[in-house]
């Protein structure tokens, strides 16, 4: 049986973009409610860069979405589907770097509390070769965290995995119904008080991540 949880939705059609030099972005806060700071999506105009400034003690973690960005510390850029995770017991700050001509580039960075005093970095990939299943994002990240790719009118549950954990959902791409509730792309929920996640697709390659927070 489906039960109503109490949440947070974050509608992309009432976000407010913020230009920054060479690039825009959308910031979602949620510190107050979670131990997920925030999360913000960078869009890096052609040759565009941008410095992205962490408190101490924070998990940091980076999807490129699409296009290819040089992050501070790397020669080599990442590209779609790269994911890096950050550790830091230290405020500090991540430049990004759009490395292509006539393109820009779509990164989304979740900065999520970090209790342990570490200093460490992780690079992986995210390749979707089964549709319509959870794959980890990152084995690093220190919060259960977890991306799926569908097909239209797919529904599956998601078992917390930590008692008394809040759950964040984003939409990437297409539409979903989670916990009855309309999600399309962009949009953003914060659940609590939930044991099982129930949600469907509501359309074909429909894209979506969460984590346990």
């Amino acid at each position: 049986m489906l039960v109503q949880s109490p949440s947070r939705i974050f509608k992309s059609d009432l976000s407010v973009w913020k230009r920054e030099r060479s690039c825009i972005i959308n910031t979602i806060n949620t510190a107050d409610y979670s131990a997920l700071r925030n999360v913000s999506e960078i869009i890096l105009e052609e040759n565009g860069d941008y410095d992205f400034h962490y408190q101490k003690n924070s998990s940091i973690l980076v999807v490129i979405l699409y296009g290819e960005s040089l992050i501070s510390g790397f020669k080599e850029p990442f590209t779609a589907g790269q994911i890096f995770t950050r550790q830091a017991s230290e405020s500090g700050f991540l430049n990004f770097k759009n490395t292509l001509r006539n393109e820009k580039t779509d990164i989304l960075v979740l900065e999520l509390k970090n209790n342990r005093s570490e200093d460490s970095f992780s690079v992986e990939d995210l390749n979707f070769h089964d549709r319509n299943v959870l794959l980890p994002i990152s084995e690093h990240l220190g919060y259960p965290n977890f991306a799926g790719l569908y097909n239209g009118r797919r529904e599956q549950e998601y078992v917390l995995q930590r008692k008394d954990a809040s759950l964040f959902g984003m939409v990437l791409n297409g539409a979903f119904e989670f916990q009855n509730r309309l999600m399309e792309s962009r949009d953003a929920i914060l659940l609590n008080g939930l044991e099982t996640l129930e949600f469907e697709a509501l359309s074909e390659d429909a894209l979506l991540i969460f984590l346990e927070i």
